[in-house]
This record gives C-alpha cells, sequence and structure tokens, in this order.
C-alpha cells in the first residue's frame, strides 16, 4: 500500500515545505448541502495557491473523488494536454447523491506520489 500524504503532515515546516505540500494536495470545492436526487457537482483542485510542473517527467496522472470506499469518479491526466507550463489543475465532478456523504479526493503525481485531502461532509437533504 502506498504511503498518501496530505497537506498537514507539512504544514509545520519552513516556506518551502508548505509550497510543495500545497502544489500536490487536492483540495474539494463544493456545497456542503446537496439535494437528494439532484445532479450536484464537486470540484477537485490540486493545490490553492502554488502551480505544480507539468512535464513529462514531473506531473499528475489520475485525480480520484471517493465518498468513504466508493470510487464516485475519476480523471486520467497527460501532462501533454496542459502543455509543458506549471498549472493547478481542476476537474468538476458531477453526480446524483442519494444519502449524506463523506468525501475525499485522492491525486498521484508521477515523482511525488499519492497525496490526499482533507474528508469534507456533505448533508443530503430531501426537496422540499
Amino acid at each position: 500500500m502506498p504511503r498518501l500524504f496530505t497537506y498537514t503532515d507539512f504544514a509545520g515546516g519552513s516556506d518551502k515545505v508548505r509550497a510543495y505540500a500545497d502544489k500536490h494536495t487536492p483540495v474539494i470545492i463544493c456545497d456542503l448541502e446537496a439535494e437528494r436526487d439532484t445532479p450536484f457537482q464537486a470540484k477537485v483542485r490540486i493545490g490553492m495557491n502554488i502551480k505544480h510542473p507539468n512535464t513529462s517527467e514531473h506531473h499528475f496522472e489520475y485525480i480520484q473523488l471517493w465518498n468513504l470506499e466508493t470510487l464516485v469518479g475519476e480523471v486520467k491526466l497527460s501532462c501533454g494536454s496542459y502543455g509543458n507550463n506549471p498549472i493547478q489543475i481542476e476537474t468538476v465532478f458531477t453526480f446524483i447523491p442519494k444519502v449524506s456523504m463523506r468525501l475525499t479526493a485522492l491525486a498521484y503525481c508521477n515523482k511525488h506520489g499519492l497525496w490526499r485531502s482533507e474528508e469534507i461532509f456533505i448533508k443530503v437533504y430531501d426537496k422540499s
């Protein structure tokens, strides 16, 4: 089992160490409530402030969104799709929620391994 890295593993480090963690950590951006049986979107961004390299030697290969043990969606990435410039990768997952969820994103950097977001709770409610 590969080691999972998180931003908090590096939060106490120097500015350089925190920048390293920022450019690798996936972040889930979405509403914290969702209407049952209605399309819901969750954006996953890799890094909030620092762009990640995007070369054949150093790039992200995929982003996954999980609800506990259930894979909600996966995006495979190709570094050639973005040129060779550093970027902040974003992707949007759209799905139909049935029950409240605990979402986590995973992203794999070919040079620095597997990174995990913080878990967020999405309350699913019935339409009134």
